[in-house]
């Protein structure tokens, strides 16, 4: 009789199998890389073999891999690539930081650094500094003076703008930035000193930065190397929080893609991927030119690709083409912090990609991120559902901030599957979209989707990375100052571990094949420290994740965490 590979004995495993009595098992054996039982230690160990590794589990807690459904796996890792200035609380602080690289830097050669604040949010970040403000072009000459110096925004979505950035003499005087040097862009602000002199400090009023393609487009980027490195930090991330799975539903641009496939052909997969493509194309019929040359490659329900990594579906946004969006597609194929295409068509041009998308059976992925760019997508998407059938395609609408009762039934009619954000959305800017006058009750309404029978999927969208912040989130569902925000739709952690399971699994078709602990099943694990059904939100955050497994091999392992 063939042995099992892996046998995990003595735990508490939630299987979200539905069968009767299936629902809390003891243990798992795992042969092959899919799961042959789940049920009693007893019978999991009846094909032990003298290669089989039986792992103790003394009680810990067993679940599904999580999923995350919107996770920019690819700029987690982007983080660490240059120097940080994570810990300085003084400009004074910073100097000493810049000093050092200065004297391991050869002279003249530029000197980048990561944003100043503290990661992953970078939340007020001259607020982490004694001065309150950020240092100017003569603080950084002092620190080093024969260098070109130049300290990064953040990706604005962290926190938000203004994106400030900050360079020094030499850097200023390479970018040929003088008094009399106009913005780059209407977003742009360069702040002048008292004696109208540049400052060195540049503001960027949206959420993507632009001037690392405009005024700094000559600053070290990140490369290709840079990025297949990134990625392989970000897989260790996701797998030291549970996560085994990401959809990245807002599109991946060829940049990224290339990584992705360099990755997979060496096999270095540690987390599987399905990516969407990102639009590169600058008009409508451009762009319907290209989903047609797809049809082979990213159409039908799960596109090309295996467990590992699959390709399929195409990101279409709506919304108004402007002086960033303009200047990110002229920086192609380079897309700095994003990964993706930062594509937007005016409703007429949608439309039209819409219908192309279906007629070629391409799957349609769109974010909508507030209530009137929802209605407008729903209108668009009955529309090409009437001409051509997308039910079956399973949309991905994303982002899903604001939604009637009215719009959830709406999405649910079209097949769609909602992804939201509740870590964003909630407890990082909860407070803002009150403010600004919203329902705390359309906020993430995940009951109300429960209600109308409406699929959906958390997320990451990388803020931050772990998909555990996103499952309390959504449970919790209070703001940074302990504002509960909708209590109505809170949900059980049981509810909300489902929505990164079972149910996320819908998002690549693969309900069947991943998503619950059940015999045949991909062997996708997670274990945890601690009884995550009965943890506290703010524990959940940091539950510690002493073994991950993904196809039945252990990826991530803290050693002395299990015996």
């Amino acid at each position: 009789m063939d042995a099992d590979d892996l046998v995990l004995i003595n735990g508490d495993v939630i299987t979200l199998d539905p069968a009767p009595g299936k629902a809390r098992v003891q243990a798992v054996a795992i042969r092959g890389g899919r799961i042959r039982f789940a049920g009693t230690d007893d019978d999991a160990l009846a094909a032990r073999g003298p290669r089989t590794r039986v792992v103790d589990l003394g009680g810990r807690t067993v679940i599904p891999g999580l999923i995350d459904g919107h996770a920019h796996l690819d700029r987690e890792g982007l983080r660490d690539i240059f120097p940080s200035l994570e810990g300085c609380r003084s400009i004074a602080d910073i100097q000493d930081r810049i000093r050092a690289l200065a004297a391991a830097t050869p002279k003249g050669e530029w000197i980048v650094t990561m944003p100043i604040g503290t990661p992953p949010y970078y939340f007020k970040p001259e607020a982490t500094l004694a001065e309150g403000r950020f240092p100017n072009r003569h603080e950084l000459d002092v620190a080093a003076p024969d260098h070109p110096v130049y300290i990064r925004g953040i990706w604005g979505y962290w926190d938000k703008p203004p994106i400030t950035s900050v360079a020094n003499s030499l850097a200023l005087a390479l970018a040929g930035v003088t008094r009399d040097t106009p913005p780059p862009a209407s977003i742009v602000e360069i702040e002048h000193d008292a004696d109208g002199e540049p400052s060195g400090i540049f503001r960027e009023h949206a959420p993507v930065p632009v001037l690392e393609f405009t005024t700094f487009a000559g600053v070290p980027r990140f490369t290709h190397e840079h990025r297949v490195r990134g990625v392989r930090t970000a897989m260790t991330r996701a797998l030291s929080a549970g996560t085994t799975s990401v959809y990245e539903a807002h599109g991946v641009a060829p940049e990224a893609q290339r990584v992705y496939r360099q990755l997979h052909e060496a096999g270095e997969m540690t987390v599987r991927a399905h990516v969407v493509l990102s639009p590169t194309w600058a008009t409508a019929a451009e762009g319907i030119e290209a989903i047609e040359r797809w049809l082979p490659f990213a159409s039908g329900r799960r596109g090309t690709g295996d467990a590992w990594l699959r390709f399929g579906g195409v990101f279409l946004g709506l919304g108004h083409p402007n002086d960033v969006t303009r200047i990110l597609f002229e920086g192609l194929p380079y897309t700095a912090w994003g990964g993706f295409v930062e594509a937007e068509f005016e409703e007429p041009d949608f439309r039209a990609l819409c219908l192309a998308a279906a007629a070629n059976r391409v799957r349609i992925n769109t974010l909508v991120n507030d209530a009137r760019t929802l209605a407008t997508v729903l209108d668009v998407l009955e529309d090409v559902d009437r001409a051509h059938p997308i039910r079956d395609l399973r949309p991905v609408l994303e982002h899903v901030r604001d939604a009637s009762p009215d719009a959830i039934r709406r999405m649910r009619d079209l097949g769609a599957i909602a992804t939201t954000q509740p870590s964003a959305y909630i407890w990082k800017s909860g407070a803002a979209y009150l403010a600004a006058g919203g329902d705390p009750e359309r906020l993430c309404p995940h009951a109300d989707f429960d209600a109308e029978g409406l699929p959906w999927a958390l997320s990451t969208d990388n803020k931050p990375y772990s998909a555990l912040w996103a499952l309390a989130a959504a449970v919790e569902r209070r703001d940074r100052g302990g504002q509960v925000l909708g209590e109505r739709q809170r949900v059980t952690v049981e509810r909300a571990l489902r929505a990164l399971t079972i149910d996320a699994a819908r998002l690549t078709f693969e309900e069947d094949d991943k998503g619950s602990i059940e015999a045949g099943k991909l062997a996708d694990l997670a274990i945890l420290d601690r009884p995550i059904l009965d943890c506290e939100p703010d524990e959940i955050r940091t539950l510690p994740v002493p073994l991950t497994i993904v196809g039945g091999h252990a990826v991530h392992e803290v050693a002395g965490g299990l015996a």
